[in-house]
């Protein structure tokens, strides 16, 4: 599933990367904003862990620091290339199931306490 701004353009294939270690997953309900200006220019890879800011209700990467502003905690299972100006929406934003953890980008401990109903694999076989 794509991620979806209002500003038209076309991407070529990137190789793909599962990071799901189960077919039993759920996805947050409704999509996810996610907020450019927030998150800036740049690549933003399958496997972030991204959060829900609290006072916007946009998502954003996921900082240790910040942990007490944010609301609600998701894993993206989609890339997207933030243009740093038009915010994105994602339908793919893990909140249940197995993924495997060295495949993961910035997922701490302390996102791992937040994210309870998802598992973290260690070993893959």
């Amino acid at each position: 599933m794509p991620i979806y701004t209002p500003k038209m353009s076309r991407t070529e294939f990137k190789g793909g990367k599962n990071i799901l270690a189960s077919e039993h997953f759920t996805f947050i309900e409704g999509g996810a904003t996610l907020d450019a200006a927030k998150i800036g220019a740049g690549y933003v890879p399958v496997g972030q862990a991204i959060a829900q800011d609290a006072a916007t209700g946009k998502w954003t990467k996921f900082v240790a620091a910040d942990i007490a502003t944010y609301a609600d905690f998701g894993i993206l299972n989609v890339d997207w290339n933030s243009d740093g100006v038009n915010d994105g929406i994602a339908g793919e934003v893990i909140t249940r199931g197995s993924v495997y953890d060295a495949k993961l980008v910035d997922v701490t401990p302390e996102f791992k306490e937040k994210t309870t109903e998802i598992r973290y694999v260690k070993e893959i076989v």
